[in-house]
């Protein structure tokens, strides 16, 4: 990191070498694809993933662009990461249950719910995963009662399930921050596990 560092030393003032662009560019590129491992684990062992992509980057070509990792070691974090994540991750029977009607995983998998709950995007997966079940529900079980039963039954109109839609994702924006108290609470038991609670600022933007 130190020999990438030292070719702007030769910049005109003002400006800064391409060397340093080339650095700050490839950095930038290995904690973008950095990202694909789970957040604990970013938290844990992100800067020392960082710096080993640093010291094995290759010089800046004389007069080339800079340039972001190259396409193998991107593919090479982007595999590890998912792997890591796809290890941890809940059964598909219970993340159905979890994500569906809210309910809770065994303790073997709480790091799993505390990151999920950290993500920014979790309110609108809530809202998502509660309208997606209210819909199954009110717009299947008319076609699953006349395929068993023959049951002649009126299906809602389409204009009612935009309806639902509709004021379910106004819903999940304006109580985003409750969803993820109440989920911390129930999920991870008042942090029993040794995590931060989530970030309020993060989740609000979410």
């Amino acid at each position: 990191m130190t020999g990438r560092r030292a070719a702007a030393d030769g910049a005109q003032p003002g400006r800064p070498a391409r060397g340093a662009r080339g650095a700050d560019r490839y950095e930038r590129s290995a904690r973008f694809w950095l990202r694909a491992y789970p957040r604990r684990w970013r938290d844990l062992h992100g800067d020392e993933a960082l710096a080993v992509l640093l010291d094995l980057a290759p010089e800046p070509d004389a007069g080339a662009a800079p340039r972001g990792i190259g396409a193998r070691e991107a593919w090479g974090l982007v595999r590890a990461g998912w792997a890591l994540r796809w290890r941890e991750h809940p059964p598909l029977g219970r993340w159905l249950l979890y994500r569906s009607l809210d309910l809770r995983l065994p303790a073997r998998y709480w790091w799993w719910v505390a990151d999920d709950i950290h993500g920014a995007l979790y309110p609108w997966r809530v809202t998502l995963g509660s309208l997606g079940t209210a819909l199954a529900v009110f717009y299947g079980w008319p076609v699953l009662g006349h395929a068993l039963f023959s049951y002649d039954v009126t299906r809602p109109d389409l204009w009612m399930g935009a309806l639902w839609c509709a004021a379910a994702l106004v819903s999940g924006f304006l109580f985003r921050r409750s969803h993820v108290d109440r989920a911390w609470r129930k999920h991870v038991l008042d942090g029993n596990i040794p995590v931060d609670t989530p970030d309020q600022r993060r989740t609000a933007g979410g």
